[in-house]
């Protein structure tokens, strides 16, 4: 085999292994906020037992105070409809997206996860839940890449549906909702409360991705497998005009 030939067959085994370890990218825990980033939430709806306190709220917003390694402190405000300040108004919590702990304390279902997480990703604590899916949706006319939760726990006592859904690029919840229904007697008791994002200065400052659910690294690995493959090509049509 001459030594274009055997380039040429090396890039081409080389090309055919890449493809076969796209999909071995370890999952990374990186914040997507920065300090001055907020959102804004409101459309607060409960409805049945132990939920009718949301329909008090106004507006509640998590202002990103600053952000450190895997951690992000987040202020939290709000106000009620009557003008009065919603309970913890003014106060602080440090968020760590790899860990997934509020202030120390492992947390499930919390104002922001990972940036950049796809179907499969577990989300932080270890052992809890993972991204159902990732899809395009559309919020305050714009439309974003989200990385999607939804979560049914089922026990003798009751029933919950958790449906959470965060904007993939910067890993801020957009929208949540929950319905739990107790066996109680004589009969079944439902309480279900929701709430979605109203303003934000998130979108602006991380544009959306043009290609929608699919990882940067896959993007990579593929142009790479893509350039390859052409490098390799060219040496065999070369080798062939010789001849």
């Amino acid at each position: 085999m001459s030594s274009l030939s055997r380039i040429a067959y090396l890039l081409l085994i080389s090309a055919f292994l890449a493809g076969l370890a796209l999909p071995a990218f370890a999952t990374e825990y990186n914040l997507g906020v920065t300090a001055g980033q907020y959102a804004k939430y409101g459309n607060f709806v409960g409805v049945g037992p132990g939920v009718e306190s949301f329909n008090d709220y106004n507006w509640l917003r998590l202002y990103v105070v600053s952000v450190s390694g895997k951690e992000v402190t987040l202020l939290s405000t709000g106000q009620l409809k009557n003008g009065a300040a919603i309970l913890g108004n003014g106060t602080t919590v440090v968020w760590n997206v790899e860990t997934g702990t509020e202030d120390g304390v492992p947390s499930t279902q919390g104002p922001i996860i990972a940036a950049n997480l796809n179907q499969g990703d577990a989300i932080p604590p270890v052992g809890t839940y993972a991204v159902n899916r990732t899809e395009a949706r559309t919020y305050l006319g714009v439309t974003r890449s989200v990385s999607m939760l939804n979560v049914v726990i089922s026990t003798p006592d009751y029933n919950t549906t958790l449906t959470y859904v965060y904007d993939r690029l910067s890993g801020f919840l957009l929208e949540a909702a929950t319905e739990t229904t107790t066996q109680a007697q004589p009969e079944p008791i439902t309480s279900e409360f929701s709430y979605s994002i109203m303003e934000t200065n998130i979108f602006a400052s991380t544009p959306n991705s043009l290609i929608v659910g699919i990882p940067l690294e896959y993007i990579i690995a593929a142009f790479v497998l893509v350039l390859m493959a052409a490098i390799a090509i060219l040496v065999l049509r070369r080798r062939t005009k010789k001849h």
